[in-house]
């Protein structure tokens, strides 16, 4: 199985051979509306089968989408993924909120 590093790196060299991240122009890029938009079309969803992906359900497709954005985000900043969720696991396992 590969890590979540790894999965980030393909989401990411997608990402930018779609344009839809400049890896040498931050100010080029809208990450953080890139990725409200995806959760925005999670909203949208009917819960019917997906229009481009048979096996699976819209919502799922779209929060697919929300991950790969996220992934690929994450990766442009040069952070470790797998050690991030990792801690971030960590810490939300002694929260009480």
């Amino acid at each position: 199985m590969e890590k979540l590093n790894e999965i980030a790196q393909k989401a990411y060299e997608c990402a930018v051979r779609r344009g839809k991240i400049d890896p040498d122009n931050d100010s080029n890029n809208n990450l953080h509306r890139d990725l409200l938009e995806e959760v925005a079309e999670v909203f949208e969803c009917t819960g019917e089968k997906s229009p481009h992906i048979k096996e699976y359900l819209d919502v799922e497709e779209e929060l697919a989408d929300v991950i790969i954005v996220a992934l690929s985000t994450l990766h442009h900043f040069k952070c470790d993924i797998d050690s991030l969720i990792e801690a971030k696991m960590n810490y939300n396992k002694n929260r009480m909120d």
